[in-house]
């Protein structure tokens, strides 16, 4: 069990390197495991726009499941807020308008973030 939250924090630092590559406005991993029994991080990136939330939401999407990943459902590419779900990683693709309107981090806050 120790050994899958080692292969998944790992993997929620390769995923937001990747997210910051594709030049994300910002991006952050929040630890959730204390919070929720369902899934154990969340990733928050911010795009410059509905192109850019595809791109970045397509090359991790992609990456994760090389990666022997498996998905929960299908995300909506056509929106400003695109959920890449993998189980114990969970991805937040947003533009930064709907990021505002929704604002994840404050619902989240009792969250510890990883660096």
């Amino acid at each position: 069990m120790k050994g899958d939250m080692v292969l998944a924090d790992e993997m929620a630092r390769k995923c937001k390197r990747i997210l910051d590559d594709k030049k994300a406005v910002s991006s952050v991993i929040m630890d959730v495991r204390a919070l929720s029994p369902f899934f154990d991080y969340f990733i928050i990136a911010l795009a410059n726009s509905h192109v850019h939330c595809k791109s970045m939401a397509r090359e991790l999407e992609k990456f994760l499941i090389k990666s022997g990943y498996r998905e929960r459902g299908k995300p909506d590419y056509n929106s400003g807020w695109i959920v890449l779900d993998f189980n114990d990683i969970v991805v937040h693709v947003f533009t930064q308008e709907m990021n505002e309107y929704y604002q994840l981090e404050k619902l989240w806050s009792d969250a510890d973030y990883l660096t």
